[in-house]
């Protein structure tokens, strides 16, 4: 009986997530109908319901393409330089190069320092093992300081 009133209680609580969550949408298209019928939308919302509503299918994916990489990219990013911190060993340069699903990362360490090697390799890992399934990667190219390679010129440099 117990067993019984505790799945109800589960399924009342899921239940209620669900309606919270269909109202919560509710309310945001209420919200942006409103703003859009008054023309005060935002040139991005604006375009988006614009595309949905006249008929631009493929150009609404792409906007939702380009907003969930930077929104995937900008995680993978935050993700990997929080592990680099936790573990306390920064490398001297680092650098990112960015796509629509990878992230190129190009890091200088000091000759033979196998800890800040380790760090770079352990936060590539992470954030893989975390984004991989979403379509999106972060692969490193790690030199050391007597290799004497300048940074790509099309990466952007986060430390140097």
């Amino acid at each position: 009986m117990l067993e019984k009133a505790t799945h109800h209680e589960h399924e009342d609580v899921k239940q209620s997530e669900i309606n919270t969550w269909f109202e919560a949408l509710t309310d945001s298209l209420r919200t942006d109908h409103f703003i859009y019928s008054s023309g005060v939308a935002p040139k991005e919302k604006k375009e988006f319901y614009d595309d949905m509503i006249f008929g631009d299918g493929n150009s609404a994916i792409r906007n939702m393409r380009s907003e969930s990489t930077k929104y995937f990219i900008s995680n993978i990013l935050s993700d990997y330089i929080t592990v680099l911190i936790e573990k306390g060993k920064k490398p001297l340069k680092l650098s990112v190069s960015l796509s629509d699903s990878k992230i190129l990362v190009w890091a200088e360490i000091n000759d033979n320092d196998e800890t800040a090697e380790d760090n770079l390799l352990l936060a590539e890992a992470r954030v893989n093992g975390k984004y991989y399934d979403n379509g999106f990667y972060l692969n490193s190219t790690i030199v050391e300081k007597s290799d004497n390679l300048p940074v790509p010129p099309h990466y952007q440099k986060l430390i140097d």
